[in-house]
C-alpha cells in the first residue's frame, strides 16, 4: 500500500510554520509496524532539498511527528517508537494539565507591585482619570473614605466590571533597606534604574484581588500599571525582583489592547553570568500558578540565545497552559530536546524549588 491520504497528511503537518515550513522536497512510505501496546505506525522518509539527506516522520495512532532526524534504515523502527513514545507521553501531559491548570488557579500568588514615587502625593483622583481615558472604563470605589486614611498612610479599593478588586496602600517613605536600588542594578534595560530609584520618597503598593481567572487578573494588573505608569510622579515599578522603567510599561499599551499578555513586564526574564557559563531565570511565574523556571550554567550558547529562549518557553508555557514536570523531557524545537529536573532554586525562589531545564 502506498498511503497517499497519510503521506498528504504528513505533508501538510511538515508544511506548518512551527515545523519544516514548506513541503518536503521529497517524501516516500517506507513500512509500518504494531508497537507492543497496539499502536499502528506508519514511517515515512523525506527530503528538504534535492542534495539534503533523509529525514524521518511517523503518522501513527498517536499522531504524526517529526523531529527531522537523520533516516537511519536499520533502525527506523527504533528511531519511530522513540517517536510514538514522546507523543504517548504528549498526550498523558495534556490530560495531565487539564487537572493541574485548576491547581495553579488555587496556587497563583497575587499580582503585586511596589510604585515607586517622586515625591510623597498620594493621587488615586489622576489614576482614575488616566485609567478612564486609556481603558474605556471606569472603576468603581469600594469602601473609599478618606477620613479613614492615617498621617502619612492612604488606602483606596477600586474595582472593575468583572468583579476584580485593584487594592491601593500608599507611604509616604521610601521601601526600606535599599531594597529596591539592590534589585534595580539587575534591570539591563534600563542603565539609570538604580540612580533613579534612589531619588524615590515614597511609594505604594498596587495588588489584584478577587475570584476570577488568572488571565483576568494578569489583565487588570496591567491596565492599571500602565495607567499608572503615565504619571509624572511615578518613577519606576518595583516587582519580580527588579524595577522596571515606566516608559517600559507604557510601551506594552498596544500589546495589551490587542488582548494580549504584556509578559515582558508580568514575568521578569533575568540573565547573568556564571565562572563558567550563562543562567537564565524566571520572577513571576508564581503569580500564574506555575513554578518559576531556571537554565542553571548554560555553557556553547551565547547569551542573547538563551534570553530569548527562556522567553519562549514562558510565553509557551502562560499561553498554552502547559506545565513541565519533573523528570520529563520536551520538545522545544525542531531536534532540540531539554530535561526538566526540580530541585532547589539557584537564582529564583532560593527557599523554594524551580525547574531546571537543561540541554
Amino acid at each position: 500500500m502506498s498511503y497517499e491520504k497519510e503521506k498528504d497528511e504528513v505533508i501538510n503537518w511538515l508544511k506548518h510554520p512551527n515545523e519544516l515550513g514548506k513541503a518536503p522536497f521529497k517524501i516516500e512510505f517506507t513500512k509500518e509496524f504494531t508497537d507492543p501496546e497496539g499502536i499502528h505506525c506508519l514511517i515515512f522518509k523525506f527530503k528538504t532539498g534535492a542534495l539534503s539527506p533523509w529525514l524521518l516522520a511517523i503518522h501513527s495512532d498517536s499522531g504524526i511527528f517529526s523531529e527531522e532526524e537523520k533516516y537511519d534504515e536499520k533502525r527506523d523502527i527504533e528511531q519511530a517508537q522513540a517517536l510514538i513514545n514522546y507523543l504517548k507521553q504528549y498526550w498523558k501531559n495534556v490530560a495531565l494539565n487539564a487537572e493541574e491548570s485548576k491547581k495553579r488557579a488555587e496556587k497563583a500568588k497575587s499580582f503585586c507591585a511596589f510604585v515607586l514615587k517622586a515625591e510623597p502625593k498620594f493621587e488615586p483622583e489622576e489614576f482614575l482619570k488616566l485609567y478612564e481615558e486609556e481603558w474605556g472604563e471606569k472603576l468603581k470605589g469600594v469602601d473609599d473614605d478618606s477620613d479613614e486614611d492615617k498621617e502619612g498612610t492612604a488606602a483606596r479599593i477600586y474595582s472593575n466590571e468583572a468583579g476584580l478588586n485593584l487594592v491601593f496602600g500608599y507611604m509616604d517613605f521610601r521601601i526600606p533597606n535599599e531594597e529596591a536600588e539592590e534589585c534595580a542594578q539587575y534591570n539591563f534595560f534600563w542603565k539609570e534604574a538604580v540612580e533613579t530609584t534612589k531619588t524615590h520618597k515614597a511609594h505604594e503598593v498596587v495588588t489584584v484581588m478577587g475570584i476570577g481567572e488568572i488571565r483576568d487578573k494578569a489583565m487588570f494588573f496591567a491596565k492599571a500599571l500602565v495607567s499608572l505608569c503615565k504619571m509624572d510622579n511615578n518613577i519606576g515599578v518595583y516587582m519580580n525582583g527588579v524595577v522596571f522603567e515606566p516608559k517600559m510599561v507604557v510601551a506594552m499599551t498596544d500589546i495589551i489592547k490587542e488582548n494580549k499578555l504584556p509578559l515582558l513586564v508580568l514575568v521578569w526574564c533575568g540573565i547573568g553570568r556564571e565562572e563558567t557559563g550563562v543562567s537564565c531565570w524566571s520572577d513571576g511565574m508564581k503569580c500564574f500558578g506555575f513554578d518559576e523556571l531556571e537554565m542553571v550554567n548554560v555553557q556553547g550558547r551565547q547569551p542573547s540565545e538563551i534570553h530569548s529562549m527562556m522567553l519562549y518557553i514562558i510565553d509557551y508555557c502562560i499561553n498554552q497552559n502547559v506545565s513541565f514536570h519533573d523528570g520529563e523531557e520536551v520538545g522545544l524545537s525542531a531536534g532540540l530536546k531539554a530535561k526538566i529536573v526540580k530541585s532547589k532554586g539557584f537564582n529564583v525562589d532560593m527557599e523554594g524549588e524551580t525547574l531546571k531545564i537543561s540541554f
